[in-house]
């Protein structure tokens, strides 16, 4: 029985597209490079990805120095609250940008080399809730005049964007090829 659930899934109709619907042949496009990983390999993966996220999200939620302690005002001042790093402007936006840039290719890794295994979807929702809850970190410690959400959000997506270029790419090269 499951042999022939199988066999109706991937029917290919006279325009060589399958019958199960769009959905299914995105997330095979789109997860394609890891379906024949060697589970070693996977689980060291997903080791060195869970430390990268651990560690990224630790410092976006604690930048180094620290956060102000009280509120001063006049030039020169500061608001309790915020990163004491974000003074120095073009350093503070470039360790934001990069820590988010590690932060979100790590979690990206481990939702890939996750998917299809079980549990996948809790391990989903406790991702995307950490995620959450770094972005509100980040926000609440950064100066509301000072950093540029645009790079910030450019660097959190651009592991999504390089995926999609990526496995585009791919596809071409291969249809070409055929």
């Amino acid at each position: 029985m499951e042999i022939n659930k199988m066999a109706n899934n991937n029917r290919v109709d006279s325009n060589n597209t399958t019958t199960s619907g769009n959905c299914n042949r995105i997330k095979n496009w789109f997860f394609q490079d890891t379906i024949d990983l060697d589970n070693d390999f996977r689980n060291n993966m997903l080791v060195v990805a869970t430390l990268i996220v651990a560690v990224t999200f630790q410092t976006g939620i604690t930048p180094p120095g620290g956060a102000w302690q009280d509120t001063k005002e006049g030039s020169g001042g500061h608001e309790a609250g915020r990163a004491i790093l974000a003074s120095l402007h073009f350093p503070f936006n470039l360790f934001l940008i990069l820590n988010t840039l590690a932060f979100s290719m790590s979690t990206q890794l481990m939702l890939v080399l996750l998917y299809h295994k079980k549990l996948y979807f809790e391990v989903l929702v406790a991702t995307l809730s950490m995620v959450a809850t770094y972005v509100t970190a980040v926000w609440s410690l950064s100066p509301d005049k000072d950093v540029k959400f645009r790079y910030v959000c450019m660097a959190a997506l651009f592991p999504y964007l390089w995926r999609f270029c990526y496995q585009t790419f791919r596809s071409l090269l291969s249809s070409r090829s055929s």
